[in-house]
C-alpha cells in the first residue's frame, strides 16, 4: 500500500500537479492539507479515486481531504469498501483533521494548527489542540495501530532544518512545540517513518519562497505505530516534485488494501 501526503496549498492552482503526482506514483491514497477550497470540491475528481471529505474538513487557510483508490474484487476480495470515518468534532473544526478506519490501521490526515504569533489566541489554540490530539491518538492507538500523515507544523530536530538553530522565537521552532511532538511520539508509541530509513539525513519538505535555494524545514511527517514497523517498506520525500512551497512525502506499507472494519474509540 502506498500513501502520499502533500500540503498542496490550494487545490485549484495545483490540481494539474496533483494529477501528475497520481500518474507518476500510483498511490492507494493521497492525503492533502491546505486544500483551501470550501465549495465545489467535486470539480477536482480524479479517475479511479473516491474523494473523501465533509463540510467540517474545510477551512479558510487549512482544509484537508483524501483521495482513496476505488477498489474491486480482485484487489480486495474479502469486502471491498471505503474506509470508515471516525468523528472528531473537537479536532476537525477549521479543517484540521480527518480520521478513517482502514482495516489494518487507522489513518489520520492532519494539518496541525499554525501557532501564528501575530493572531490573538492562536498559540493557546495550538497548545489546546496538541493536548486534545495526543489524547485522541493515544485512545485510538490502544485499539488499533495508527498512521499519522500531514503537515504537523513543527521542526523536530536539527536534522529537520537547513537553519543553524531550531530553538527560535517563532512558530514551528519553539521548545513547547517540540516537547508536545515528543509527547505524542512517546504516549502513542509512534515512530517517525522517514527517520527509520534516513536517520542522519538533513531533510526539508517546506521551502516557502526559497524553493530554488534548497533552504527549508521538515514540517511534513508520517508517524506510525511501532507495531506497524515490520510492514514499513519505504518512506521518502519527493524533493524534486512540483513547483509549490511544500513537496509531497511518500510511505509504502506491506499491506493489502483498505477494507472497512468496526472501530469505536
Amino acid at each position: 500500500m502506498r500513501i502520499i501526503s502533500w500540503n498542496i496549498n490550494g487545490i485549484a492552482s495545483k490540481f494539474e500537479e496533483l494529477r501528475q503526482l497520481v500518474r507518476s506514483y500510483d498511490p492507494d491514497v493521497v492525503c492533502l492539507q491546505k486544500v483551501r477550497c470550501n465549495k465545489q470540491r467535486n470539480l477536482f475528481g480524479i479517475d479511479g479515486y473516491h474523494m473523501l471529505y465533509e463540510p467540517c474538513d474545510s477551512g479558510g487557510w487549512s482544509g484537508v481531504m483524501m483521495y482513496v483508490r476505488i477498489l474491486n474484487e480482485r484487489r480486495c476480495p474479502e469486502s471491498p469498501s471505503l474506509p470508515q470515518r471516525i468523528p472528531t468534532p473537537e479536532l476537525s473544526r477549521g479543517g484540521h483533521l480527518q480520521v478513517y478506519d482502514c482495516r489494518d490501521f487507522v489513518l489520520i490526515n492532519a494539518y496541525v494548527p499554525f501557532a501564528n504569533f501575530s493572531i490573538s489566541g492562536a498559540v493557546a489554540d495550538r497548545k489546546q489542540w496538541d493536548a486534545a490530539f495526543r489524547l485522541f491518538a493515544q485512545k485510538v492507538s490502544r485499539i488499533k495501530p495508527v498512521v499519522i500523515s500531514g503537515d504537523l507544523n513543527v521542526v523536530h530536530t536539527v536534522r529537520d532544518s537547513c537553519e543553524s538553530r531550531i530553538e527560535q522565537n517563532r512558530p514551528n521552532f519553539t521548545g513547547w512545540e517540540r516537547e508536545n511532538f515528543n509527547r505524542l511520539l512517546a504516549y502513542c508509541t509512534l515512530a517517525d517513518a522517514f527517520r527509520i530509513f534516513h536517520p542522519e539525513q538533513q531533510a526539508a519538505t517546506f521551502y516557502g519562497a526559497y524553493r530554488q535555494t534548497g533552504i527549508g524545514n521538515r514540517l511534513d511527517y508520517f508517524l506510525m505505530s511501532r507495531a506497524l514497523l515490520s510492514r514499513l517498506s519505504s518512506s521518502e520525500i519527493l524533493t524534486d516534485f512540483g513547483s509549490g512551497q511544500s513537496v509531497p512525502i511518500l510511505l509504502d506499507l506491506d499491506l493489502v488494501s483498505f477494507c472497512q472494519s468496526e472501530l469505536s474509540p
